[in-house]
């Protein structure tokens, strides 16, 4: 694996020296629209003071084909409205007609006169609305809220003025695209555009053979994966937005940087193999991920002391998402729930490329922290009929817990606990296939310290009460369903500790070992007990966690195991390939965590 991804890389490097040398040709980055002749597109929000209208005039005559955009406030007249326009396009006509002249003066020929900026009074510009003449002196709020067909008469030519038609503010590719993986726009932002019935085409230059300006198509889709053809070239991505009764005008961008080598197969590549097909009736998988934020791997400590094993490219996010977005579209799950997500790679990378896919999801970060926890869920499937979040230290009053909070005397263990920002998160799901089944998926992230086994055996019972208690309430409102619980995510605590104790055998004693964790913060005369009869979907692997300082299982996909029962585990990856670049994260692994997979079934 390792010799194939060099040899690629080598190529690359190739590509990238005859790129520099022999292809001057600067490209336009910036995204373009591209407006037909015959329409004008107006934008306004009820309640702004302006409106945006832009259309795309021509004029073959004079060799003018150019995009005019206007700003304008509501309570200006049309006229006046219209007078800009004149100005404006005149302007540009005329500056066309005095070079022209001076070339005509130099062949003794007469001037061609020039425009007049009377057209409005002329009426050779002018607004319809219905077809007829609209009267100047009216304000133009008066045709913003209209229904009326709106046409906009500039020297003849008529455009179709479009209220409120789908429009992309803004579109751009990743700096960083590669063979295997999928490439999306990193940001897409817009209005009025539902991005599932938005047409989108990609298309590839020929740089590596000195023509950047040749481009050929290559794949629709929001969603890209290049193959080895394309490395070497840039990518262009045209986007026309749709909605359900409307388009809007198209817009293209192009990649900054060429397409490289991938790292060739990843292990979750194999995984895959499990997962080829979806489930459907009672079954369903879920998966559970600590995606390593990138907040915890971009920083010198990290790339020189926690990851020095790791090129400091493979550590790059944009490098990451790349395998993580493969990584999950891949295992075909139902639900989704993530750890360790940036808010960023939440919203521009996997809500905008998994929502195509017919996922819809939620985010919590952790206070002021700028990641946190993502579920995702298939929309196919499943019915979203809520969704909640507590952080634990602001809310130790909640039921059952609050009695234990009570009990500790410990001050010091009290004050540690109050100083976390760790939160539970729970989404509620009616299955579509099955209407009387609800499920309760919480999805949580506790404290990591060595010292904690007593804040985390707090905070893992704090979370497994918590969604009992939606549970519980979502019953009382559905007393007609099924509710089934299922908590996962990474507990930080390997399975001989008290969190796997509480969920699977529902008691931890006063003598568990968990509470003098810390000397100073031990805690006395406290049990706990739970009513969840749970178990390990995934049971306990080897490792859910791999570096050469460190390696257990720490995650895990919690259960009711009379509610459920399990009809698959993925396998996980072997020591291996865990240990073939040394830990995790790796060239072929996008964190230093493991992916959990398994398929559940609803016991009928």
């Amino acid at each position: 694996m390792q010799s194939v991804f060099v040899a690629r890389l080598f190529v690359h490097r190739s590509y990238k020296a005859t790129t520099l040398l022999f292809t001057p040709f600067r490209r336009d980055l910036q995204p373009r629209y591209i407006l037909k002749m015959n329409e004008a597109f107006l934008r306004y929000e009820e309640g702004s003071d302006v409106f945006d209208i832009s259309f795309r005039y021509m004029d073959e005559t004079m060799m003018i084909d150019r995009r005019f955009n206007f700003s304008r406030q509501i309570t200006e007249s049309i006229n006046k409205f219209l007078i800009r326009v004149d100005a404006n396009i005149c302007k540009i006509i005329n500056k066309k007609i005095e070079k022209k002249n001076k070339k005509r003066k130099n062949d003794d020929a007469s001037d061609i006169a020039t425009l007049p900026c009377d057209n409005v009074q002329t009426g050779k510009i002018m607004l319809l609305k219905d077809d007829a003449k609209i009267d100047g002196e009216m304000p133009c709020e008066s045709f913003l809220r209209d229904s009326a067909v709106l046409k906009l008469i500039i020297f003849e030519k008529t455009f179709l003025v479009k209220r409120n038609a789908p429009h992309v503010v803004n579109i751009s590719l990743s700096s960083s695209m590669l063979v295997g993986f999928p490439t999306y726009p990193v940001k897409f932002e817009s209005l009025y555009t539902d991005k599932k019935r938005s047409i989108f085409n990609w298309y590839k230059n020929d740089a590596v053979n000195k023509k950047p300006s040749l481009w050929t198509h290559v794949g629709n889709g929001y969603l890209y994966i290049p193959n080895v053809s394309d490395i070497g070239c840039n990518l262009k991505l045209s986007c026309e937005p749709w909605n359900e009764s409307d388009h809007g005008c198209s817009i293209e961008v192009e990649s900054k940087n060429i397409v490289e080598p991938g790292p060739g197969q990843c292990p979750f590549d194999i995984r895959h193999q499990f997962t080829k097909n979806r489930l459907s009736g009672r079954s369903f998988r879920i998966m559970c991920y600590n995606l390593l934020a990138d907040i915890y791997a971009d920083s010198e400590f990290s790339k020189d002391v926690l990851y020095p094993y790791c090129p400091s490219y493979a550590l790059d996010m944009d490098y990451r998402k790349q395998l993580i977005l493969k990584e999950i579209i891949g295992f075909n799950s139902d639900i989704i729930c993530l750890q360790e997500v940036d808010r960023t790679v939440y919203e521009r990378d996997l809500l905008s490329s998994l929502c195509t896919l017919n996922y819809d999801g939620v985010f919590v970060t952790k206070n002021e922290i700028s990641e946190g926890l993502a579920t995702f869920f298939n929309q196919e499937r499943f019915e979203k009929l809520g969704f909640q979040f507590n952080v634990m230290a602001q809310n130790t009053d909640v039921p059952r817990f609050a009695t234990v909070w009570s009990k500790i005397n410990n001050e010091k263990t009290k004050e540690r606990f109050l100083k976390r920002n760790t939160t539970i998160q729970v989404t509620i799901l009616r299955s579509k296939e099955q209407p009387s089944e609800i499920l309760i998926v919480g999805n949580t992230h506790l404290y990591f310290k060595p010292d904690a086994d007593h804040i985390r055996l707090l905070q893992g019972y704090y979370a497994i009460t918590y969604v009992h208690e939606v549970a519980k309430k979502t019953l009382e409102e559905n007393p007609e369903c099924n509710v089934s619980v299922i908590l996962s995510g990474d507990f930080n605590s390997v399975p001989e500790c008290g969190i796997y104790r509480l969920m699977t055998e529902n008691y931890v004693p006063e003598t568990c070992e968990d509470w003098r964790s810390n000397t100073e913060e031990a805690i006395k005369d406290i049990s706990l007990t739970q009513d969840l009869r749970m178990s390990s979907a995934c049971g306990t692997p080897e490792y859910t966690n791999y570096t050469p300082e460190f390696s257990d299982c720490l995650d895990y996909i919690f259960y009711e195991k009379d509610k459920f029962e399990v009809e698959q585990v993925v396998p996980m990856p072997s020591k291996e390939e865990l240990t073939l670049h040394t830990g995790l994260p790796s060239v072929v692994f996008p964190s230093d965590h493991i992916s959990l997979c398994a398929d559940l079934k609803l016991k009928g």
